[in-house]
């Protein structure tokens, strides 16, 4: 439990590196940070509260707020196509989707685990695109680039994280045994650790805001 706890912690890197380089770095990139510092924030607060509901209800609230930030980092990226009233489309079906399974289906004291499910297919769908967008259309180095490390970071945090929500749901004779469950949530903070220190990575190469110049004509 310490070490999960303490390994969770190591999104503060990418947190820090995001605070010292906030004046400069490109607003598009401001969801994310915006995401890390919430990360952050909640793991504090799962340090702090391990075995009491309000882990389960900030999971809950955190939930919507991470596919949230994430789907406008991604909009700002262009995923859908610049085009507001598909970002704002896919927005408020999140917002319906939460809503509904929170507070109509699984309970609020209880873990959404449908929601996350969706969700993070979500991500996962959204971060497949983008990284074929970057692969294929964007010409410097990918190792330099910001949004590839974050694509690789979310693939590979929430396909793990989708199997240990899944566990949780019940399939009668499909349902899983608690040691494989353990197992795979031991996995899951070796992802996690990973993915932190890919988004620690991408932070560094946030690209720079531009600076807009006045022409001058010869």
């Amino acid at each position: 439990m310490f070490l999960a706890t303490l390994l969770s912690m190591s999104i503060g890197i990418a947190v820090a590196i995001g605070m010292v380089r906030w004046k400069q770095i490109d607003p598009s990139y401001h969801p994310f940070i915006y995401n890390l510092s919430l990360s952050l924030l909640v793991e504090i607060l799962n340090a702090l509260h391990p075995y009491s509901v309000l882990t389960v209800e900030t999971l809950n609230i955190f939930s919507i707020f991470d596919f949230l930030l994430f789907t406008w980092m991604f909009h700002n990226w262009g995923l859908f196509n610049y085009k507001k009233n598909r970002f704002y489309t896919v927005f408020a079906l999140g917002v319906v989707t939460w809503t509904i399974v929170t507070f109509g289906i699984t309970g609020f004291r209880n873990i959404n685990n449908p929601f996350l499910i969706l969700y993070s297919f979500a991500l996962i769908a959204f971060s497949v695109t983008s990284f074929n967008k970057i692969v294929v259309q964007q010409r410097i180095n990918i190792f330099r680039n910001a949004g590839f490390f974050i694509c690789i970071g979310i693939m590979i945090f929430y396909s793990f994280f989708i199997l240990t929500r899944a566990t949780d749901l019940s399939f009668g004779p499909l349902s899983m045994s608690k040691s494989f469950k353990l197992s795979l949530q031991k996995i899951v903070v070796y992802t996690n650790l990973l993915a932190n220190l890919l988004y620690a990575v991408a932070v560094i190469w946030v690209p720079r805001k531009k600076n807009i110049t006045t022409l001058s004509l010869k």
